[in-house]
């Protein structure tokens, strides 16, 4: 299994951030979820208390999402594993076309 976190021209923060996470399986299918920090969703609502966006910052949403206390490697890791474990993993991640 090969684990590929996706970001863009900036760093990661651990702490308050998101990343696309994208999971090569050994049969070669390759899926796809997004990682977030509890304080991120925090700061997104925040933010769209302030730009008026998802009904003032009364709701946010993505597809994919998987919440994590941090995104440090080894939790992501250990949280994909855990998913694959207790066969959740094609429920929580999409399958990649």
């Amino acid at each position: 299994m090969n684990i590929k976190i996706l970001k863009y021209d900036q760093d990661v923060n651990v702490v308050n951030d998101n990343v696309d996470v994208e999971v090569c399986l050994d049969n070669g299918k390759r899926y796809v979820a997004t990682f977030f920090t509890i304080e991120n969703i925090i700061s997104i609502l925040s933010r769209y208390k302030e730009t008026k966006e998802c009904c003032n910052g009364l709701y946010f949403w993505a597809s994919d999402m998987i919440i994590v206390e941090s995104l440090d490697n080894n939790v992501i890791n250990k949280t994909i594993q855990d998913l694959i474990k207790n066969e959740e993993f094609h429920h929580a991640f999409s399958l990649l076309t």
